[in-house]
């Protein structure tokens, strides 16, 4: 990105809300209804992808058809509604307050599904997004570029005049593939496993601190 940014492409979970471990605890009892068990390390590293990807990695054999995934998918996604009490990490508001203030376009790139993230997270926050594209918006989920490049092209944006803002791996190398300058956070992993994004930082409210950040 040689010229100042444009406009912003933010994940969503783990990255501006602390939601993983509502997302695990889901899927946990989800599969649990079907005799499956899982722990942490089992889903984390799946972070960012399709939900219907994520069913298919627990749910193995031929007793799952496809019918039985979505119906699994639909589970979890009740299960986390139930249970979810969203909880932005600091500086999240006033960052996106500010940014909407100024009228920088704005998205959330998020694998959740768009009827799962309005029964979670408050309307007043989600209308300050000029595009909410969600993983039941496209076809080919992170790592692929596709997110990132039509969640730039919805706000009439090159992917390369766009910030991307990730907290997961796949979701900096969906965001990279796409040509976009994309910004780790360490909310959920460390530092070297985001070690493919531009820019590397410690917590969301560092935000201020990025020079290219600051060129909004």
């Amino acid at each position: 990105m040689n010229s100042s940014p444009k406009g912003v492409l933010f994940d969503f979970d783990g990255t501006l809300a602390d939601t993983m471990e509502g997302h695990y605890l889901a899927w946990k009892s989800a599969l649990a209804e079907h005799g499956i068990s899982i722990d942490a390390r089992d889903f984390y590293p799946l972070e960012g992808t399709d939900l219907h990807e994520i069913a298919k990695v627990f749910a193995k054999g031929p007793i799952w058809t496809a019918e039985s995934i979505d119906a699994l998918v639909q589970k979890k996604k009740e299960y986390y509604v139930g249970m979810q009490s969203i909880a932005f990490y600091p500086a999240v508001e006033t960052v996106i307050s500010e940014l909407q203030g100024r009228k920088v376009p704005m998205a959330i790139v998020t694998a959740g599904h768009l009827d799962q993230l309005k029964a979670t997270v408050p309307g007043e926050f989600l209308d300050q997004f000029d595009v909410l594209l969600t993983g039941d918006q496209y076809k080919r989920g992170k790592p692929d570029p596709e997110p990132y490049l039509k969640g730039a092209n919805a706000l009439g944006l090159r992917p390369e005049e766009c910030i991307a803002v990730e907290n997961a791996p796949l979701g900096v190398l969906s965001a990279k593939r796409a040509n976009t300058y994309c910004i780790g956070i360490c909310s959920t992993v460390g530092r070297d496993i985001l070690a493919e994004a531009d820019e590397v930082l410690d917590r969301f409210e560092d935000l201020k601190s990025s020079t290219k950040f600051g060129q909004l």
